[in-house]
This record gives structure tokens, sequence and C-alpha cells, in this order.
């Protein structure tokens, strides 16, 4: 890092990002060739550090990211510290409203506007298809023969059937019988069940903590977890873990835990689960 006088005013963001592109690399490149997570890179030279409230989580990926690109890592620590104390500082003397009663203000509004739009068109349509029912035509009866005994002829109110049919009442609807050559099967089309998966890892964060996991030989998937913020994933043959504090998480193998050894902030690479079916490696 050049020793200029106004490498003191300048911020960690912009020294990165010039530093960076002095060597003619894009952040990807950048990234791969430090071996710091991109996510993190970017964390770094847009200097979004209120997404990792703690000062220690950013020591080793700044060290090495700063070496990688020539700069002095104690000088850019101590700025980073710097940056970081001020941003409390002002967050503490301008304290933001509550988000709720920001938003529940919006909220109420959100749900009162469609239902004011939709009303009317809930009557209007109502009145359109309301209308009168439609007359079902009398049933054409046959008249019967007089009686031989009383003369007199049938009741008007019999419908007329073929020999041999049901006579049905008039408006009762007609049962639908299912013939007993057809039974009732499932419902085509309807997918088979799968198999649920051999393993499946679970991570509760303690403090916030920086994952990547890979499942069966997968590209790794990053993960960033707040204390208390949890996440899942599922493998037949196994995962490969890296952990970016030790002492911040939790795991659980099909609900056993994990034991993880090292001290607090400390990180683990590549750890292997379960270790004994050596699950392949991951791709980047």
């Amino acid at each position: 890092m050049s020793g200029d006088t106004d490498d003191s005013t300048r911020t960690i963001g912009p020294i990165l990002q010039e530093a960076r592109t002095a060597k003619g690399l894009t952040i990807e490149e950048a990234a791969a060739g430090s071996k710091v997570p991109l996510s993190f890179v970017r964390l770094m030279e847009q200097e979004q550090f209120h997404l990792v409230p703690d000062f220690l989580y950013l020591t080793r990926f700044l060290t090495e990211y700063a070496a990688f690109l020539s700069l002095d890592p104690k000088q850019l620590l101590a700025q980073l510290k710097t940056q970081m104390d001020s941003a409390r500082l002002r967050e503490a003397s301008h304290p933001t409203p509550s988000i709720g009663s920001r938003t529940d203000l919006r909220r109420l509004l959100i749900y009162l506007l469609p239902a004011v739009a939709v009303i009317p068109l809930i009557f209007i349509g109502l009145s359109l298809f309301s209308g009168p029912s439609p007359t079902v035509p009398p049933a054409q009866t046959m008249p019967a023969p007089p009686s031989a005994e009383t003369g007199t002829p049938p009741s008007e109110s019999l419908i007329a059937t073929q020999p041999g049919s049901q006579v049905t009442p008039f408006g009762a609807e007609q049962p639908k019988a299912v013939p007993p050559s057809h039974p009732i099967t499932a419902t085509p089309g309807q997918e088979p069940q799968v198999p649920p998966s051999r393993y499946r890892l679970r991570a509760e964060a303690k403090e916030t903590t920086w994952l990547a996991v890979s499942a069966d030989g997968s590209p790794r998937k990053q993960a960033l977890l707040r204390p208390g913020e949890t996440a899942s994933w599922l493998a037949n043959n196994g995962f490969v873990v890296t952990v970016g504090n030790v002492g911040g998480v939790t795991l659980m193998l099909n609900g056993r835990p994990v034991p993880l050894k090292g001290a607090q902030g400390q990180v683990i690479q590549n750890l292997a689960l379960p270790e004994n079916d050596r699950p392949p490696l991951a791709r980047q």
C-alpha cells in the first residue's frame, strides 16, 4: 500500500477497487485468485459492513484479500475498525424509527385499496348473473284408460314412464351409479412418491456465520446466517462443508449433533459429512 497522504482519507472500498483494477483483474478473478468468497469480496469493496456486525468475522477475509492485492493488511484492518466504529456512533446518535410503526399504515392501505376496487365489481357480477331462474318445462303426461271399476281417469300428477323404468319425482336428481366393472382408481398422471434422501444437514446460527455446503459433489452453495437463523440441505452420498466461525453455528446430521473442533472465530474447510462415507469433492 502506498504511503500517499490522501490514503488516510480514503475508505476501504475505493482502496481495494483501485488495487484490483491496477492488477487488471475483474472482481470474479480476484475472488478466485485470493480464495476469498465472491460475496465477501463484493461486501468489502462496496463497504456493506452492516451485513456482518462482528469485526472479527471480516479479519481473515480482509487480511487474505489485502495480501493478494499487495496491500498492507494491518493498515486496512485499522481502517476497517475505524469505519465500523464511526458507523455505530452515527446509528446511536440518529436512531431510526421502528419499522413496525412505519409499515402498519402502508400495509393497511395495501389491503384496503384492492378491497375498495373489488367490492363494486362483485356487486356488478352478482347483478349480471342473478337473473330469473330458468323455468323447467312441464313433463309430458299420457292419459291412461279409464278404470274398469270406477271409470274415473287417473291422477294427472303421474309422469308417464316406459315399462320397467323407475319413476323419479320431479325436481329430484337422478342417481349416478358406478358400474361394478369399473372400479374407482387413482387419478391418472399422479406422480409417484420420491424416496427420501439419506442425509439431512441442518445448521443453526448462534452468531453471524458464513457457510459453504456442497451436496453430492454439486457446486458449493454459500449462506450467511445471522443469530437464530437456520438452513437445511439434503444429500444421498454426503456433504462437504466449510464453516467461517466454529463457535457461531451448530450442525445436525440426521438429527444428531456434529462435533466441531476449534476456537471461536476459527474457520473449518472441507469438512466431510458423514466421515465414513467420504462424499465426492465439491465443484467450485
